[in-house]
């Protein structure tokens, strides 16, 4: 069962740790951050989980 509950708990806990862990890949020898390759990180992680999400919901869709 899929349903938009769970889709909500799985995108949050996604975007969480993902920035948790996309965070500090951001950060340059200095510690300053580099803000837009930040945001390239977390559209790319948005979009691994939102292709997940089309194939699950597919799978059991169906």
């Amino acid at each position: 069962m899929w349903d938009t509950k769970r889709q909500i708990i799985w995108l949050a806990a996604g975007v969480v740790l993902g920035t948790f862990f996309l965070y500090p890949l951001a950060r340059d020898d200095f510690g300053k951050t580099d803000w837009s390759y930040f945001a390239q990180l977390e559209l790319l992680l948005l979009v691994v989980i939102a292709v997940m999400f089309y194939l699950y919901s597919k799978k059991s869709g169906g």
